[in-house]
């Protein structure tokens, strides 16, 4: 398997566009459009809080099927606590790009994204629409990517390739979150019930030209979610319009993908490598992040209690905060690792920053002052938990809370 370049466009028979229909200030691009040659198996994952989008609800109804073959978003509103204008708005978005691309309605997903509560300019998306469709191409990964940010610096992209029996199979994906970053998702398909409640993130949008059967692709998704997009958290606030989309369109033409086969473990593999470097980048270019910190614990009593303790701590503001001022302050790691929904002994708990062991035994371990807050200062920054209670690990992302994270968000609607 290789990284290569196209990002959602790398795969046969997906073009792509991006470009500004007005709904940014800005005038940056505001408006995406993915679509493939034909017909898709397609599966999603959304957001669990309770309070959703339209475009969510919408989605989650249209993927019964377990088809799609097209996506259009917008950027700088997410169309949520619209009442039922919004609904009108998002079936209007998906009727006009199917018309003009003679699909059907239900096979055209619809993403928002930017601020809640505020009346979608409608007219103004679906005034664009007729370039946005005349505008798509083999080379518009970049411009699709570039017109769903919201607050993020940079654009996420990325494409692999890998060999199904012979045959190039390729997954492409574009990503954005840079804040109101720490979701919970529910995967979706029409094969199986609804799975258990799991993390991912803000929008990620996949393509393959792999042929793989519906199940095979919904557990392919509900497998990389799990170990890549619900490690991360920026600031403990889970989004209202989270979802990650998949399509497959078979057009690799390789023998189709079944679960539990050598081909499905590459296939899972290739998600989770897309999925991991985008949950990276999303931490990477958090609104005002300073810093990048991985959180490891190792040696806990269940798989499920390692990852709690790692998304706890992760998520603690206290010891982000003490990230942004180089603090060393390994107590509010404890407390993290203490008030999280896993058992934690703490005379047993050990916490290392770095290579450092700072805690061990219920107390501390003594070290000069100048050791620790040399590894605060920097980048890029590990932090251990080692439980003592079994065998499990787990790794979560975060980063540092900082004063221009307050700033950006004291303001973010007006």
């Amino acid at each position: 398997m290789k990284v290569i370049h196209g990002g959602i466009t790398a795969p046969i028979g997906f073009k792509a566009n991006g470009l500004f229909c007005g709904i940014k200030r800005s005038k940056k691009k505001d408006l995406t459009l993915i679509v493939s040659d034909k017909p898709c198996d397609a599966v999603g994952a959304f957001t669990a809080n309770q309070v959703q989008a339209s475009c969510v609800v919408v989605n989650k109804e249209n993927l019964r099927d377990g088809q799609a073959q097209a996506v259009i978003a917008n950027s700088g509103n997410a169309n949520c606590m619209t009442g039922e204008s919004g609904f009108e708005n998002t079936r209007a978005m998906a009727a006009v790009a199917a018309r003009l691309l003679k699909i059907r309605k239900k096979d055209v997903m619809v993403a928002s994204t930017g601020v809640i509560g505020k009346p979608l300019p409608i007219k103004k998306i679906l005034a664009a629409v007729p370039e946005l469709v005349k505008g798509l191409n083999r080379k518009g990964g970049e411009a699709a990517a570039a017109g769903i940010l919201t607050t993020d610096r940079l654009s996420k992209e990325i494409a692999v390739e890998f060999f199904v029996g012979g045959r190039r199979v390729r997954v492409g994906a574009i990503a954005k979150g840079a804040g109101m970053i720490h979701p919970q998702m529910t995967v979706k398909s029409a094969t199986k019930a609804p799975a258990d409640p799991r993390h991912a993130t803000m929008l990620c949008f996949v393509t393959t030209d792999a042929a793989i059967t519906p199940a095979a692709l919904r557990d392919a998704l509900a497998r990389a979610v799990d170990k890549t997009f619900n490690t991360i958290t920026i600031d403990g606030d889970m989004s209202t319009n989270d979802m990650v989309l998949v399509l497959a369109n078979g057009m690799a033409q390789n023998r189709r993908i079944a679960e539990k086969t050598k081909e499905f473990r590459l296939f899972s593999r290739a998600l989770e490598t897309i999925f991991l470097f985008l949950a990276k980048q999303m931490v990477r270019d958090a609104e005002g992040a300073t810093k990048f910190v991985e959180v490891n614990v190792k040696n806990a009593g269940s798989r499920e209690d390692a990852r709690r303790v790692a998304r706890s701590v992760a998520s603690s503001n206290l010891f982000k905060c003490a990230l942004f001022g180089s603090d060393p302050n390994w107590g509010r790691i404890a407390a993290a690792a203490g008030y999280a929904d896993a058992h934690v002994d703490p005379w047993k708990l050990q916490i290392f920053l770095g290579k450092e062991l700072v805690s061990k035994k219920g107390g501390r371990v003594m070290k000069q002052a100048v050791v620790l807050n040399r590894i605060f200062a920097q980048k890029n920054i590990k932090v251990t938990l080692d439980l003592g209670l079994g065998k499990y690990g787990a790794t979560a992302y975060t980063c540092d809370l900082s004063t221009s994270y307050v700033r950006i968000n004291s303001a973010y609607r007006t």
